[in-house]
């Protein structure tokens, strides 16, 4: 089924500019952008890319993930989950830095 899609805001600029290039290939306003999706959506743009996985080692919960649930079977209260994200998390914050520092020399090959 097909859908309708709105625009909004459009500078003056680029509507003119694609009011100018629907006359020039005598096709109205709504034809013209139809081929512009077309072309940049069915043939011309690229394939989107899988996510990369992240460049360092994610440390895993030294629990199982069962029992990630809390034993009351409710929600985590705010200092609950602050405590947890501390205890799983680096072990310093130079243990964060390093990664930081760690990705920053990989982005400019140092």
């Amino acid at each position: 089924m097909p859908v309708t899609l709105t625009i909004k805001q459009v500078p003056d600029r680029v509507a003119d500019k694609l009011r100018l290039r629907a006359a020039a290939s005598h096709r109205s306003l709504q034809g013209e952008l139809m081929a512009i999706l077309e072309e940049a959506v069915l043939q011309g743009a690229p394939q989107a890319r899988q996510p990369e996985p992240p460049p360092y080692e994610v440390k895993q919960p030294a629990k199982p993930a069962s029992k990630a649930v809390p034993a009351h079977g409710k929600r985590l209260t705010l200092g609950e989950l602050w405590e947890r994200a501390r205890r799983l998390g680096p072990p310093s914050k130079s243990g964060s830095a390093a990664i930081v520092r760690k990705l920053r020399d990989e982005r400019y090959g140092r």
